[in-house]
């Protein structure tokens, strides 16, 4: 454990080091209660030996200051004292105090008074390694929670979250923002051609095609359900945002994913529409449905090719 002796008197300070280095703890020192309030607001600890009187702030007042500097760490601290009386034993425990040792100090009562108090150290432990794994569980379910486990894409949650935030911006800051709505074509007949797995390894490829052609941080590509895809572009124009998905379109068809069911070609392809808000739309759902009806023309123009909302 880190321990901290706080006493006025060097030879209790040498006395307690001594039985405590010999148990294998790192023993830190402060001659007051001003120095152990430093201390503690600068260090992690585990323990701390607090004598009672001491000038200025003495080992009470320093105490209650610990307990409101760590409200949410509680580790144990002792006093150390000549006072033996109900009252002042009273007055230390309401203080935040866990334990009295009596000056003159027992060094075999002192060691083992830590020994105890290290089970609450390793009570602490083990919640603290709890905490960080529960944080961590968090942390993760949050992730999942926000992307298509397939693609590694944003999910629709996750776009809807996002566009709502970014169209509130460009409302705003009188900004361009641009949505692109893409569909990869004739997926129903590549996985009947294919099967299943097959067509889940061709989106998979498709998602981190699209990723790779949205390099800006601020930028969002996601899986918006089944075989549809969807960018969100802040601060993008119209011509931006059609190069971007003019980009897209054909990294994936020059992927050369085989699709014998396919239409449009022999292999997989896409059909993208696009959206810019400039002021004309009242929210993000009427952007995304702009690009959607893009996306529709695109697909009854043929497919594979890139059509704007106009």
């Amino acid at each position: 454990m880190k321990i901290l002796v706080v006493d006025d008197s060097k030879t209790i300070r040498m006395l307690v080091a001594e039985c405590l280095k010999s148990l294998g703890h790192e023993v830190a020192y402060a001659e007051n209660g001003a120095d152990c309030l430093q201390f503690v607001a600068d260090h992690a600890v585990d323990l701390i030996l607090m004598d009672v009187e001491m000038p200025s702030i003495n080992g009470i007042e320093a105490t209650k200051a610990i307990r409101e500097i760590k409200k949410d760490d509680w580790f144990p601290i002792i006093f150390l004292t000549t006072h033996s009386d109900d009252d002042s034993f009273a007055d230390g425990i309401l203080a935040g105090g866990d334990a009295y040792l009596l000056k003159p100090l027992n060094p075999l009562r002192l060691q083992l008074t830590v020994i105890a108090m290290e089970r609450i150290y390793l009570m602490r432990q083990k919640l603290f390694n709890t905490q960080t794994a529960l944080q961590n569980a968090n942390l993760e379910l949050e992730r999942i929670s926000l992307f298509d486990q397939l693609t590694g894409l944003a999910n629709r949650r996750n776009f809807d979250n996002t566009l709502e935030r970014q169209f509130a911006w460009a409302k705003r800051s009188k900004s361009p923002l641009s949505v692109i709505m893409g569909d990869v074509d004739y997926f129903k007949l590549f996985n009947d051609c294919y099967g299943h797995p097959a067509g889940d390894e061709c989106l998979s490829q498709v998602g981190r095609i699209i990723a790779a052609q949205v390099k800006r941080p601020i930028d969002l590509a996601c899986r918006y359900g089944g075989e549809e895809f969807t960018v969100i572009l802040p601060e993008t124009n119209l011509q931006g945002a059609r190069t971007v998905a003019e980009m897209i379109r054909w990294a994936v068809f020059e992927r050369h994913i085989p699709h014998a069911g396919s239409n449009a070609s022999d292999r997989v392809s896409m059909s993208l529409g696009v959206a810019t808000y400039t002021g004309q739309y009242h929210s993000g759902p009427d952007v995304t449905k702009a690009a959607d009806g893009a996306l529709y023309n695109a697909k009854r123009n043929g497919r594979n090719r890139v059509e704007v909302a106009v």
